[in-house]
């Protein structure tokens, strides 16, 4: 009996030893991050409203070159910023919304989401996950006291790299929206035209910049 306490005991001791901490996970994606130049992935949205008990699922791409210039790709939609401006396309309507970034301090804008997590959500909780041969980080984030958001809660599954490739977002209401990423592009060639308005033929422009 003293030799199997003996042994359990030497485990976890060894386990401890060889286990990552919440802020040792923080500083490998600030650390990551910081060296990223450009970002573009393949996703997967997957927006569940709790009350309806409704599903939607739609995929894009996402480029990005810095947090405030970025360009979502969906279906026929698009939305994408050139640093201080945003403008929203939507084929269903017909229509441009044109909106300033500084307008929008309570929205999180999608570089924001996958770059600046760890600076606007504090971290609660975290556990390490084995997928295959694969180890992933699992991190539960809130808003800070005093600072809370629409977007309360995350999750985020980061890879051993520190590179963030699925993030869960929790509302308010309860509702979720999970962003899966893949076939991730780090610092690669991006055109300066991909972050840039050109105006389509035949479509309502909304402009709603403040003076």
């Amino acid at each position: 009996m003293k030799k199997i306490i003996y042994l359990l005991t030497i485990t976890m001791l060894f386990s401890n030893l060889f286990s990552i901490s919440g802020d040792k996970i923080l500083s490998g994606i600030k650390e990551k991050i910081g060296s990223i130049k450009t970002f573009e992935a393949d996703f997967t949205q997957v927006q569940i409203w709790e009350l309806a008990e409704e599903e939607n699922r739609v995929s894009g791409k996402f480029y990005m070159k810095d947090t405030d210039i970025f360009r979502v790709e969906l279906d026929n939609d698009y939305i994408f910023s050139d640093g201080k401006t945003v403008w929203r396309f939507s084929s269903e309507n017909n229509q441009v919304l044109i909106e300033n970034i500084k307008d929008n301090d309570n929205t999180i804008l999608p570089g924001q989401l996958i770059f600046e997590f760890t600076d606007i959500y504090e971290l609660k909780d975290f556990f390490e996950k084995n997928e295959g041969k694969k180890k992933f980080y699992i991190l539960d984030l809130i808003s800070p006291e005093g600072n809370e958001r629409f977007i309360n809660k995350l999750k985020v599954k980061v890879n051993e790299e520190f590179i963030p490739v699925e993030i869960q977002c929790f509302d308010l209401d309860d509702n979720k929206t999970t962003y899966q990423l893949s076939n991730i592009v780090l610092n690669g060639e991006i055109s300066p035209e991909k972050f840039l308005f050109t105006k389509p033929e035949q479509v309502e422009i909304i402009d709603l910049r403040k003076e």
